[in-house]
């Protein structure tokens, strides 16, 4: 039986969350390699079902809080001083794994990526899974990727890759084709920062891929994008980009009065 029939066959939550997803989504190849992936994380790792279910669980059950607590204060858990939560590297990627498998927000991030241009070299920042690694592998002919925890997953899976256990401060300077910086910006109190490193680290022409967070008062997140982006926008076109492409992804699935919402960019160094 595959994982994902395992994971729905066990829970309740996981089955209506399926069960919401439109045919698109679960019959796609682009479902079936994702499940896939998951399968694999889990089989390196020992990691059953039943564990998995538990952690996603455990997950939603928080982030329902925090969502709560988001409404009455407009403050994201951090700011509020509310450290109740956290989450080891397995655990991480065990929530970042099954949701873009049952949030359909997520997947639709997987789907953009499927779009993204070839490189002959390729960064990526802030790895969790390995996810964008996965499916952008073909592309790249030479990648490298930064996060400060690693799974050990990640070098049996990517063996070619160069993948570091450190902080990227701009090791490289007109480098790089693309930059990777999927669901990172929202986790640094300066996200303008890491993209003047990167503008550093791009070749003339070479493009950023990234996504933004807007009302998302997930456990670990800092920054908070304002829903319009003009502000966003303005800066990166001081900081000497245009912008190919942009993408607003609602979520949809919340019942609270609130409205999380990522932005999908592809953005380009003149």
């Amino acid at each position: 039986m595959r994982f994902i029939d395992q994971l729905t066959d066990a829970s309740r939550l996981l089955t209506v969350l399926y069960d919401n997803l439109s045919d698109e989504i679960k019959h796609s190849e682009l479902y079936d390699r994702l499940s896939g992936y998951l399968e694999e994380y889990t089989a390196y790792n020992h990691i059953t079902a039943e564990q998995a279910i538990d952690i996603y669980t455990d997950y939603i059950t928080h982030y329902n809080k925090h969502c709560k607590a988001f409404q009455k204060t407009a403050k994201y858990p951090l700011e509020s001083g509310i450290t109740d939560y956290s989450l080891s590297r397995e655990a991480y990627d065990i929530v970042l794994l099954m949701s873009v498998l049952f949030a359909p927000h997520r997947f639709r991030i997987m789907q953009l990526l499927t779009n993204v241009p070839a490189a002959d070299e390729a960064l990526f920042i802030g790895l969790g899974p390995g996810l964008e690694m996965f499916l952008t592998k073909e592309k790249n002919k030479e990648v490298y990727a930064y996060d400060l925890s690693v799974n050990k997953f990640l070098f049996a899976k990517f063996p070619e890759a160069h993948v570091k256990m450190e902080l990227y401060t701009g090791q490289y300077e007109n480098y790089f084709d693309v930059i990777y910086l999927i669901e990172i910006l929202e986790h640094l109190e300066d996200p303008y920062t890491l993209i003047e490193v990167c503008k550093k680290s791009l070749k003339k022409g070479g493009q950023i891929v990234l996504t933004t967070a807007t009302d998302i008062p997930q456990f670990d997140h800092l920054f908070n994008f304002p829903a319009d982006h003009n502000l966003f926008e303005k800066k990166l076109e001081e900081a000497g980009f245009t912008i190919n492409f942009k993408e607003t992804i609602d979520h949809n699935y919340l019942t609270m009065d609130i409205k999380p919402s990522n932005h999908f960019y592809i953005i380009e160094k003149i």
